[in-house]
């Protein structure tokens, strides 16, 4: 563990334009921390936020020159907690994992369980060992692979990116007629194969923790609501669940598996109180609902910046039953496509009940204090 350091320090967080990177970095000056921000360019929101103290331009995660971008921010600022928010930032943390300056701490997992999580098809035999549920699914490389997989695992069918891509890569085929197309769709945005999943009905449910060296040190248990877009996506509206011993099993069972180090959500579909919750992914990342955990009262990137700081952490309190709507990340594009849910996307939009990452002493709409370096 890193040396005791007694006052809060720097940190460099990747992703400006996330959604959630401007929570985290709230977040993290609220414990006291110096936060410097990597961006694409000004129209990421974390840039403008009067938190950030500087923010620093750099290609997308997936082009030539980002890692190089990234190490020469993280040395310039070291010593630094560097935080990758997004799959591809955490992809270019690993490739540079043994590259990196001593004084640029991180927390990854080990190589082996970061590529087992990356995999969907790996993660998925993993939670099989486990006695763990998880949904048939297939390879498929061309049309034809893609109607055999529809034959053998029927409708509605689930297709998606094999492995993760920084964002969701999926699409239901709920007849016929819509696999053509969906295929082709996720072909397109996939960088590598594309994987035919059997589909699983129920809702959404994230088992999200704070891993050191294999150990769980937070927790924090979600279900989603409403999701843009309708077919498969990110959380528009979620709420905590503070308790649900099936789901914080599952969840730790394979995290445990994986001798996890740093955060992660494991998502999956079903009900816990009926057992039969699926795996559907491990998002080997912070998580685009992340927002909910804070508004519940888990703090993981501060957390996560304590531990990187070798300061220890307190026993976690009790998680919050919150219910928290993105309007303007989705909720609204949702109501607007399932009109029967518009009047509950309304209501959540303008209920002071409802928790929003909107905060009036944080508009996101100022200048950056520092142009790119």
């Amino acid at each position: 563990m890193p040396e005791t350091q007694m006052t809060p320090g720097r940190v460099l967080v990747t992703d400006g334009e996330f959604k959630h990177t401007l929570g985290i970095v709230r977040a993290l000056a609220a414990r006291g921390h110096e936060v410097h921000v990597i961006a694409h360019s000004t129209r990421a929101p974390s840039v403008h936020s009067r938190f950030t103290r500087a923010w620093y331009s750099a290609p997308w995660p997936a082009e030539p020159d980002y890692d190089a971008r990234l190490a020469a921010v993280a040395a310039q600022l070291a010593p630094v907690s560097l935080i990758p928010i997004g799959s591809g930032a955490v992809a270019a943390v690993h490739r540079l994992r043994d590259r990196l300056p001593p004084d640029v701490r991180f927390a990854l997992p080990p190589r082996e369980s970061l590529e087992v999580a990356n995999d969907k098809r790996r993660s998925g035999d993993l939670a099989r060992s486990l006695g763990l549920r998880a949904p048939r699914e297939r390879e498929v490389g061309d049309a034809l692979t893609a109607r055999a997989a529809l034959a053998e695992l029927g409708l509605p069918l689930v297709l998606k990116s094999a492995s993760e891509e920084g964002r969701k890569v999926l699409r239901y085929v709920r007849a016929d007629a819509e696999l053509g197309e969906a295929f082709e769709a996720v072909r397109r945005g996939s960088s590598g194969a594309v994987l035919a999943q059997e589909y699983i009905a129920g809702d959404g449910w994230g088992f999200s923790a704070l891993y050191w060296n294999g150990t769980r040190l937070r927790s924090f248990m979600h279900r989603r609501v409403r999701e843009w877009p309708p077919s498969g996506g990110t959380s528009a509206c979620a709420e905590s669940v503070p308790e649900s011993p099936a789901l914080a099993r599952a969840g730790t069972q394979l995290l445990d598996a994986l001798r996890w180090h740093g955060v992660a959500m494991v998502e999956f579909k079903g009900d816990p109180e009926r057992g039969t919750l699926a795996l559907v992914e491990i998002n080997a990342k912070f998580w685009g609902s992340h927002d909910l955990a804070l508004a519940a009262g888990v703090d993981f990137p501060g957390d996560l910046a304590a531990m990187l700081e070798g300061r220890a952490l307190p026993p976690q309190a009790p998680v919050r039953a919150v219910r928290m709507s993105w309007p303007l990340g989705g909720d609204l594009w949702h109501g607007l496509f399932r009109p029967r849910a518009l009047g509950a996307v309304l209501g959540d939009a303008l209920s002071s009940k409802v928790a929003h990452s909107w905060r009036r002493d944080d508009p996101g709409l100022r200048r950056a204090d520092a142009s790119p370096g």
